[in-house]
């Protein structure tokens, strides 16, 4: 899902300050952000967490997070003000904010970053706040809500470079899959025991979709979940099979054909809050599956 880490890294480094750099990994300094960021959470239905964030750059991501579900709303703030923001997120509800400032300035300074450190103060946001999710899986409408306002200074912070999604065990796998096709994307990771916790295989889908009656509104979608070894079968380097369990339904199948193509078939979806299941195998798919000892097998459609 390449254009959610572009977006996805251009706010989360204005909303964060910084990330940590992973260990032996290579790091670079970010370009100091130069806007104002303000940033507040609510608690929705359901069990689900609300965190709306913005800038000046006239960003706002609306985010409903619960047990390895996350759903981010992007859209624009059309005020682009440091202590207000207003945006619509069609057929889901809306944010019309103001920023009161409330109790002491602080400084954080976070190891990794350099300074000058941030001005962070803390506060409050007044106005309408109101999203209710597709098919309503959660829902939240308040007028108020406590908030922080940071505005970056010329700090700078390290952080290792994006490239896969971030999940547990990263470079301790022993096979992994990767499946994907316009909007959607799927990650498979097998495991020895102990490596991870809840079982031997995990499972990241992300998807990301343009909403049609906004195109400025776009949806990415992700969930993750561990499983035991028996999800993920390599019977044979040229035949593997995964079958990974709710919020995924179905089967994947990865198999060599005797005219030396690759196919993956199957049943296999994943079912998100709200929506209908999205389909996870097929013909459109491209295929990047690899055994760590025996190297990789990659299939790219054509242009």
């Amino acid at each position: 899902m390449r254009l959610r880490r572009i977006a996805a890294a251009a706010l989360a480094l204005a909303a964060l300050g910084c990330l940590p750099a992973s260990a032996g990994a290579k790091v670079r300094h970010s370009d100091p952000p130069v806007s104002k960021v303000t940033r507040f959470e609510l608690e929705g239905s359901n069990g689900y967490s609300i965190l709306v964030v913005t800038d000046r750059r006239q960003h706002l991501m609306l985010k409903a997070e619960n047990e390895g579900f996350v759903t981010e709303y992007w859209t624009r703030d059309t005020l682009a003000s440091p202590d207000r923001m207003k945006a619509q997120l069609p057929g889901l509800g809306s944010i019309s904010v103001r920023f009161h400032p409330r109790g002491p300035v602080r400084h954080p300074s976070p190891p990794e970053c350099e300074k000058p450190f941030p001005t962070v103060q803390s506060g409050v946001v007044r106005g309408t706040i109101k999203f209710v999710g597709e098919r309503e899986y959660t829902r939240v409408e308040a007028h108020e809500a406590k908030a922080e306002s940071e505005e970056p200074t010329s700090w700078a912070c390290s952080f290792a470079p994006y490239e896969e999604p971030f999940v547990p065990g990263r470079g301790e796998w022993d096979s992994k899959l990767i499946t994907s096709a316009p909007g959607v994307e799927l990650l498979a990771r097998k495991y020895q025991p102990g490596v991870i916790e809840g079982g031997e295989a995990l499972y990241h889908v992300e998807t990301g979709e343009l909403v049609d009656a906004d195109p400025s509104l776009i949806v990415y979608r992700s969930a993750m979940v561990t499983a035991p070894a028996a999800t993920f079968q390599d019977a044979h380097p040229e035949h593997t099979t995964i079958s990974p369990p709710a919020p995924f339904a179905g089967t994947g199948r990865l198999l060599r054909t005797p005219e030396s193509v690759f196919t993956w078939t199957g049943d296999l979806a994943v079912q998100f809050p709200g929506i209908d299941p999205v389909p996870l195998a097929g013909p459109h798919f491209e295929i990047d599956y690899c055994l760590r000892h025996q190297g990789c097998i990659r299939q790219y459609l054509e242009p």
